[in-house]
């Protein structure tokens, strides 16, 4: 067993083919699948069992892959290690963000990241749950942030909630709120709100919320773009339903009026997803620091709004 074997294997593991394996490890597919030949034979065991529609791991299989893990993590993060010894950080970020961060906290973020470290490259894709997941997959992003747990069963990604907060109900002058005193849910029933489309993952989580409490909407809308929502919300009755984050820069403009969720409240919860065996840089690592103290002085924020609101 080597090194560059393992990495075939775990490629070859969480793609679930020769194939895309060999695209994602950049060789030949035929190299790999001799590679993972040789592997099997050293072990004395078969790791994959190969059918016409792909490959499924063995029991074998799975176990080593969850022993090859813990190995990749640990050789890659030496590397960072000796890497940083060099002095300033270097090299790049490569980041999924979804539209409530970007709006909310992003700009903060980049301005202090990108003066502190002038060597880091910095590149951000701006979009929704699945497709993040999916660059993160495939190695195209270093990590996303996502608002909705992705399925344990995904191999290859890992996975923890970096910040929680309260979700807002956004309204226009029209339906004539009270700019933060609360709402309770079921008082939500009856108005028409834009939500994202289903295909959107927050679509089904506020749904089911709703349901819970009984809560039936007078109309929806679906409307992903978080500019275009917005922009209506505040022009006409209609409402939407948003974290604190992507809101609190809109208190005393006058345009918009946020009413907390209350009885019961709604959580939103900010997910960091990378690749499980492929540890972040320390660039990125700081990148994500910068993002969840951003993310608790928003909270701090909105806190002391509350309280002098009384």
């Amino acid at each position: 067993m080597n090194f560059r074997q393992v990495e075939y294997f775990v490629a070859v593991f969480e793609e679930g083919s020769f194939s895309r394996g060999a695209v994602r490890a950049k060789c030949t597919q035929s190299g790999l699948s001799q590679q993972i030949r040789n592997l099997e034979n050293s072990l004395g065991l078969t790791l994959f069992e190969r059918t016409p529609q792909g490959v499924k791991p063995t029991v074998a299989g799975r176990r080593y892959y969850e022993r090859c893990i813990p190995i990749l993590r640990s050789v890659r993060a030496t590397e960072d290690d000796m890497r940083e010894l060099q002095g300033n950080l270097s090299g790049s970020v490569n980041a999924g963000l979804i539209p409530s961060l970007t709006k909310g906290a992003l700009a903060h973020v980049l301005t202090a990241f990108t003066a502190e470290n002038p060597n880091v490259d910095v590149h951000i894709v701006e979009a929704y749950s699945q497709p993040l997941t999916e660059h993160v997959l495939s190695g195209a992003l270093d990590f996303a942030i996502v608002p909705v747990m992705p399925p344990a069963d995904i191999p290859g990604l890992s996975r923890r909630v970096i910040h929680r907060e309260k979700e807002l109900l956004l309204s226009g002058p029209a339906l004539g709120l009270q700019d933060v005193q609360p709402i309770r849910l079921r008082d939500i029933a009856g108005m028409k709100l834009v939500l994202p489309s289903p295909e959107n993952s927050r679509r089904p989580y506020l749904e089911n919320q709703m349901i819970s409490a009984g809560v039936t909407p007078g109309r929806i809308m679906d409307l992903d773009g978080m500019t275009g929502t917005l922009e209506f919300v505040a022009e006409s009755d209609w409402a939407t339903i948003l974290p604190v984050t992507n809101c609190i820069g809109e208190l005393g403009r006058g345009r918009l009026v946020l009413s907390p969720i209350i009885t019961p409240e709604i959580e939103f919860e900010f997910i960091l997803i990378e690749p499980s065996s492929r540890p972040l840089s320390p660039a990125a690592q700081s990148f994500v620091g910068g993002i969840e103290a951003a993310l608790e002085d928003i909270d701090r924020q909105w806190q002391n709004i509350r309280k002098s609101r009384g």
